[in-house]
């Protein structure tokens, strides 16, 4: 008798606890829960421009700047000091910390190009700069 409940406890222990804080600025609707930051993209920071300029499908990118708009549940508008981009980051890539329009961020993931629309980043990590 013990030893399913052992399990059952052992199984709510091993569970993903939900993130603490999401994005909380211009656009985002009310207080979510979500989990932490995926795995690392190793590669030098680059800029908006640099992307836009010559965009290369799945290419691994890191960028540094703000997420200044939520656009839908997982679409944000990020912008560095050379422009904007659209990034989809999933809930669950989120940092555990507050983050509004104003936190500066690092970016980790992959370049998304499109044939009907503009081309976007598919972000696999988030990490609070200041």
């Amino acid at each position: 008798m013990k030893i399913p409940y052992v399990l059952a406890v052992l199984s709510l222990a091993a569970a993903p606890l939900p993130a603490l804080a999401q994005y909380q600025g211009p656009g985002a609707p009310a207080p979510a829960a979500g989990a932490g930051a995926a795995a690392a993209v190793a590669t030098a920071v680059t800029t908006v421009q640099a992307i836009k300029a010559d965009p290369k499908d799945d290419a691994k990118v890191v960028l540094e700047g703000r997420l200044i708009r939520q656009i839908s549940a997982e679409r944000y508008l990020f912008a560095d000091d050379s422009g904007e981009i659209e990034v989809e980051i999933d809930e669950e890539d989120f940092p555990r910390q507050p983050v509004t329009d104003t936190t500066l961020l690092r970016l980790e993931g992959e370049v998304d190009t499109h044939r009907s629309r503009d081309t976007d980043i598919d972000v696999e990590r988030v990490e609070l700069v200041n």
